[in-house]
């Protein structure tokens, strides 16, 4: 009998460290999607900045519930598949040190170097962008190397 194969926090974690841009869709009064460049913590929560004023803000307000795909968009179609699909809730971080945390992470792994991006200016009013939160539920993984599974049974890690 042929096992299943088994998605982990590692898998996952290598393959957030590639990428560098999600695209992430919400729902409101309509479907939307909208790419933001994200960052991790170790517990696969990813985070990214966002004006709240925007069509995917506003709707995440009214409904937390999002899903977000982050791919290699050089891949071919002839290439082997690798993606990641998530679908999990999405807050806006508050408090000086969860907000300082998300900023440092954001800003390391996209090697920001860009001084207006930080707390003090999104306090004062001159930087417009606020850090989101998105905890993941659902992470399903193709990565066509990895797991030798026809379409459409990729291992799934749930929370």
């Amino acid at each position: 009998m042929k096992k299943n194969p088994v998605l982990t926090k590692k898998d996952v974690l290598e393959f957030l460290k590639k990428y560098r841009l999600m695209c992430l869709a919400t729902y409101g009064d309509h479907p939307w999607i909208a790419s933001v460049f994200y960052s991790y913590d170790k517990d696969l929560n990813i985070y990214f900045i966002s004006v709240p004023t925007t069509i995917h803000a506003t709707q995440i307000e009214k409904n937390d519930k999002v899903a977000a795909a982050i791919v290699d968009s050089n891949q071919k179609p002839s290439d082997v598949k690798k993606g990641l699909q998530i679908y999990g809730r999405v807050e806006k971080i508050s408090g000086i040190n969860k907000i300082n945390y998300a900023l440092r992470l954001w800003k390391e792994f996209l090697n920001v170097q860009r001084p207006e991006i930080s707390f003090e200016n999104m306090k004062k009013g001159l930087y417009k962008g606020r850090l989101y939160k998105l905890t993941p539920k659902k992470i399903k993984l193709f990565d066509q190397e990895k797991f030798k599974v026809p379409d459409g049974e990729e291992p799934i890690l749930e929370f």
